[in-house]
């Protein structure tokens, strides 16, 4: 059995599709805590913009070059855990869902219903 999958990105803001040429992974760090959103050209201008007046007035700090990242913290991990089954289970179950994004809160709660005790 032949098996292809197929990873579609949507804009992290307002859940619009995007093709691979159309994506902008933005990556930018607030209090020690690293970020990343995929954005269509137009958000990742808007977001660019917003910035603006506070990269001018900041400064680089030169020590983050050689910083260690942290561990992914337990939590998070299991929430990953979690989303990846859910998202594994609507698949299964012949909800139609993508691969990334937020989870519709309808099939969340399908999910849950179908794994209470």
């Amino acid at each position: 059995m032949a098996r292809r999958e197929i990873t579609q990105y949507f804009d992290d803001l307002n859940n619009t599709p995007l093709t691979p040429d159309k994506l902008h992974v933005i990556r930018f760090s607030v209090d020690g805590i690293d970020y990343v959103m995929d954005l269509s050209a137009e958000n990742a201008d808007m977001f660019r913009e917003a910035l603006k007046p506070y990269i001018a007035a900041a400064r680089r700090d030169a020590a983050a070059r050689g910083r260690r990242r942290a561990a992914v913290p337990t939590s998070m991990n299991a929430s990953r855990a979690r989303t990846r089954a859910i998202r594994e289970w609507a698949h299964d179950n012949g909800y139609t869902i993508a691969e990334r994004g937020k989870i519709p809160a309808t099939i969340i709660e399908a999910y849950d219903n179908a794994h209470s005790n």
